[in-house]
């Protein structure tokens, strides 16, 4: 399925000429229309940069792209993971653990994360959340210690420990997936995922967002946050950004959003990814559309679980 900062407290550069500097390197990216390397395989892309235009995104988080067209929408998702909650807690409760409520599948995507390819980029999540993706605000981390024979009935023997006996083939959570994906035992979009992946490799190495990077770790650096890229600061959760979420967290992650928007970079990374999307659906076209006949047999699957609970 679904796939959003070491830092020194240096301050340098000069805010007046980064204005300028920008809107120059901006404006001469977002033009630029350049040779580079193209993925192999059987999805791969053409090896030329697309022209782009970046348009302004008022939601980049949830601006849509391409390819999304392919993916399970928000209401089929939720009809998935009911699902897929339905079938592991009847496992379970076969099992012999009859308390056993799941609650925590697919309980994290990239848009209740505030976050996009790039990164962090709702500036509201990141007041609050800094850059912590374990919980979103509507859906907390379950935080209680979790019984190891219930672990292992769930997920299948973990770091050694024994199976739990009448378990099937990685836990009930497996049985669930394997039930709901049978054409791969899992969501049957391999053409899709590789897809996804390529566009977003091939955006990050483009020389439009390359450029914004380069003013976003300028605007970083005039604020003391001495870092090349956005990926710095956000893979820091669970090293760095632990415990309670602190003040200088949420300065780094404000800071962070703020010089996105002021480098145009989220506009840039969605305007650039739109355009290696366009072009990748319509070099595979028969294929997605295949993929997606899938996905709507799977959803199909999954309102059979929600009716009468079996699938």
């Amino acid at each position: 399925m679904p796939r959003s900062v070491r830092s020194s407290r240096r301050p340098l550069g000069s805010p007046g000429s980064f204005g300028s500097l920008a809107a120059l390197l901006l404006a001469a990216a977002l033009t630029a229309c350049t040779g580079g390397s193209g993925s192999t395989g059987a999805a791969s892309l053409p090896g030329a940069e697309p022209e782009v235009s970046a348009t302004p995104q008022g939601d980049p988080v949830h601006a849509g792209l391409p390819l999304d067209a392919y993916a399970f929408d928000k209401e089929q998702l939720k009809v998935m993971q009911q699902a897929q909650d339905i079938l592991t807690d009847a496992c379970m409760h076969r099992l012999g653990f009859a308390a056993f409520k799941n609650s925590n599948t697919y309980a994290n995507t990239g848009g209740e994360r505030g976050s996009t390819g790039i990164g962090l980029v709702d500036a509201e999540y990141a007041m609050k959340f800094g850059y912590r993706t374990g919980a979103s605000p509507d859906r907390p981390r379950d935080t209680k210690k979790q019984d190891p024979n219930e672990t292992a009935a769930l997920y299948g023997p973990q770091d050694g420990a024994p199976a739990q006996p009448g378990a099937p083939e990685g836990g009930c959570s497996g049985e669930a997936t394997r039930k709901l994906y049978p054409q791969s035992g899992k969501a049957g979009t391999k053409l899709l995922d590789e897809l996804t992946q390529q566009t977003n490799d091939r955006a990050r190495g483009d020389s439009r967002v390359v450029a914004a990077i380069g003013q976003w770790s300028v605007c970083m650096r005039d604020a003391g946050f001495q870092v090349k890229t956005p990926w710095e600061l956000q893979d820091m959760e669970g090293t760095r950004w632990t415990g309670p979420v602190t003040s200088e967290e949420i300065t780094a992650a404000t800071t962070d959003v703020s010089c996105k928007h002021k480098s145009k970079l989220a506009d840039t990374w969605t305007a650039v990814l739109t355009a290696y999307q366009n072009t990748a659906v319509e070099k595979n076209k028969d294929g997605l559309a295949q993929e997606k006949k899938n996905l709507a047999e799977q959803v199909k699957t999954a309102g059979k679980v929600l009716k009468d609970g079996t699938a």
